[in-house]
Formats: structure tokens, C-alpha cells, sequence
């Protein structure tokens, strides 16, 4: 799907001339196929984006010096309607801005730049830039939290959120950056291109999943952990007399069920069990006193699927979740979602989804492996 554009629009009439051809025990094309290998025309994409920290200029960005230098995420090659995609940007040099363009894929740039504040973006995570997600470990392993902020400490200095208006229909465009420091000094610019993807797209997805297993990858060792079977860590505590105390925490995901649907939409809930102690409590006392928390997550939005990745993409747009007593909702605004990809395997009644975090180097530093059995 991504890259293999350039007689795209003789591909689709062709296309569509063999659909109308196919005898009845021939497969149909995907339409949804059709329209994400369908050019954008540039205009369209420069006036319909809401790119984070910039403003839009007219006329072309100055001519590099290349005195400077950055690293482009060129993984990000998907973007999802309304919530659109992400610009993953690092550089050694102090740089304050960037300059983004769009590019058709004939070659030809739009009329017009958007002059980006690097200070005004994220440069990791956070509960308000839902853009960036650290993925389903966060829900199925409250225990690991210190575990995810070192893998996403490893990936991108900037993050620029670009979302789309409505106008924006699945189709492929690309995109330029060049960076630049308070001097002046502009990098050669660097070019991606991007697949806006349509809902749904993989109908072995579809159907009401039940999770079974995770394994867990990380400093070079895989753990599993089955569903209702909980994962324990010892830990130490100090206690207010001055002497200290071992105890153990434990959680376990009792239940997952995923329900992907036909129409891009999908829910999944999870319940889980947090065994912990009552912190203050257990250090007056100097002994442990458990306290043992039942917890509740459900979220619903929609999905994408990338063939060429076999990448399952989840766009969350309302979330409930429940612990230490009380209940707490969330729907997002439109391109406020909360967006991640996962590898996606399906054999039959069996699927696996993959999340999996790079290194600086761009090494497989951590990945965790969500069995599910069709119901």
C-alpha cells in the first residue's frame, strides 16, 4: 500500500476495470485498497492540515545551508482521519524550528510552509498529548510503569502532532522537514510519505477475541504471563521507625475480551486484580496490610489496518476506567485520540498483536506479544 504509488491512478482504473470483469468465484478487490493508493492533491492536504506550534506562510522556507543536521521518523507512514499522524524529530544541534511542506507524489510541493516552534511541542509523553500511547502494557501491567518511561525515553526529541479536517478522505501524500537553529542555519530537508488509511480493512480481524496470554520481551529475556494467573515483584518499603519490610505486590489481568467489528469500530474490556498494600498504613505499623483492588478498563473507537505492516491500528475516542474506588471517563475531541499501532498476526481462530519499542539505534529493545483465541 505505502510507497508503491506512482502509476497509482492507472493502477486503480485498471483496478476497477477487472472488478467489473471478475466472474463470481473470482476474489473482489478492496475498495478501502483502492482509496488509500489514491494521490491527494497537495492543495488539499496544505490547506486541511492542523499541524502543532506552527504557523502557515506563504511563498517557499529559506534555502538550506545544511549547517545543521536532524534524524526523521521516517516509520511514521501511517496517518489515521481527523486524528492524522505524528512527526518523530531529533537532532545533536540546538535546533528551534522546522519547516513542513507538502509534497504530491508526482514530485510537486504545495504553494505555501508551515514555520514549526519546536518549543511549543512534546518531546515524549504525557497524559494530555494522547498522540503518543504507550500501548496495552499500560492497561495489563500496572506494575511495569518505571518500565515504559525507559522505552519511551529512547524514541523522539520532538514530537509534532499533525491532525487532519474532515475533508481529508484515505488516499497518500508525502511530506518535507527541514530543521533549523536561532542562527539560521537550515538543514537539507528530508522527505516522508503517508497512507491516510480507511477504517476496518482486514476482515480476519473481525469477531469477538478473548485474550489468553503476553509475552513479554526485555533485557534480553522473555517472561509469559496467562490470563487470571498474576505476576508478582518483591519489593522493600522503609517504615516511620526506621526499619524497613519486605513485601510482595501482585497483579493479574483476570479477563480481556476484544470485540474488532466489520464497520472500523471496536471495544475491548479489561478486568484485573491489583494486590498492594495500604502504603501508609503498612509503614505506622511496620507490617504489611494488603489491600486487594479490583479494576475495571474499557475502550471503544476505531481501527485501521496496513497491509504492507500488517499493522493493527487503534484510534481510542472514549475510555472508562475504575480504580482505588472510583470511576473515571474520558472522550476525547476530535484529534485528541489515543493512538497506537500494534503487529498484527491472524491464523484462523488465533490472533497475536505485537507492541514493540526501538532503541536509539533503532535495535528491538522491547516487545510484548497479546495471544487471543476467537470466541
Amino acid at each position: 500500500m505505502k510507497l508503491k504509488i506512482k502509476h497509482s491512478l492507472l493502477f486503480a482504473f485498471a483496478a476497477l476495470l477487472l472488478l467489473s470483469c471478475n466472474s463470481d468465484d473470482e476474489p473482489a478487490i478492496n475498495q478501502a485498497d483502492l482509496s488509500e493508493t489514491t494521490p491527494i492533491a497537495k492543495e488539499k492536504v496544505f490547506d486541511n492540515v492542523i499541524v502543532e506550534g506552527a504557523t502557515k506562510e506563504a511563498g517557499a522556507p529559506n534555502t538550506p545551508n545544511q549547517a545543521v543536521s536532524f534524524t526523521l521518523n521516517k516509520k511514521n507512514t501511517n496517518a489515521v482521519l481527523i486524528d492524522g499522524f505524528d512527526i518523530g524529530i531529533s537532532s545533536n544541534d540546538n535546533v528551534t524550528g522546522a519547516y513542513f511542506q507538502i509534497k504530491d507524489t508526482d514530485g510537486n510541493l504545495a504553494d505555501g510552509y508551515y514555520d514549526i516552534n519546536l518549543s511549543l511541542v512534546g518531546n515524549k509523553p504525557s497524559s494530555d498529548k494522547k498522540k503518543k500511547s504507550i500501548g496495552l502494557s499500560n492497561q495489563l501491567f500496572k506494575t511495569k510503569t518505571s518500565v515504559k518511561e525507559k522505552s519511551i525515553a529512547l524514541e523522539d526529541e520532538f514530537i509534532v502532532d499533525v491532525d487532519f479536517t474532515p475533508t481529508i478522505e484515505p488516499g497518500t501524500f508525502c511530506y518535507v522537514v527541514c530543521v533549523y537553529d536561532a542562527e539560521g542555519n537550515i538543514s537539507a530537508p528530508q522527505e516522508v510519505c503517508v497512507t491516510v488509511q480507511s477504517w476496518g480493512g482486514n476482515d480476519d480481524l473481525v469477531g469477538v477475541w478473548n485474550y489468553t496470554k503476553t509475552d513479554e520481551f526485555y533485557d534480553g529475556v522473555v517472561e509469559s504471563t496467562n490470563v487470571g494467573v498474576a505476576d508478582c515483584y518483591d519489593n522493600t518499603i522503609s517504615c516511620s521507625n526506621g526499619q524497613s519490610m519486605d513485601y510482595t505486590s501482585c497483579y493479574s489481568t483476570d479477563s480481556f475480551k476484544f470485540t474488532i467489528n466489520s464497520d472500523g469500530t471496536y471495544v475491548y474490556e479489561i478486568y484485573s486484580t491489583d494486590k498492594e498494600i495500604d502504603c501508609n498504613a503498612s509503614v505506622d505499623a511496620c507490617q504489611v496490610i494488603e489491600e486487594d483492588e479490583n479494576e475495571y478498563y474499557l475502550s471503544e473507537g476505531n481501527w485501521a489496518y496496513d497491509e504492507q505492516k500488517n499493522e493493527f491500528i487503534i484510534v481510542e475516542l472514549e475510555s472508562i476506567e475504575t480504580y482505588d474506588g472510583m470511576t473515571e471517563t474520558n472522550t476525547y475531541e476530535a484529534g485528541d485520540g489515543f493512538v497506537y499501532a500494534l503487529k498484527a498476526s491472524v491464523n484462523g481462530n488465533s490472533l497475536i498483536l505485537t507492541e514493540e519499542y526501538f532503541d536509539v539505534n533503532d535495535n528491538l529493545d522491547e516487545y510484548y506479544k497479546y495471544y487471543f483465541d476467537k470466541e
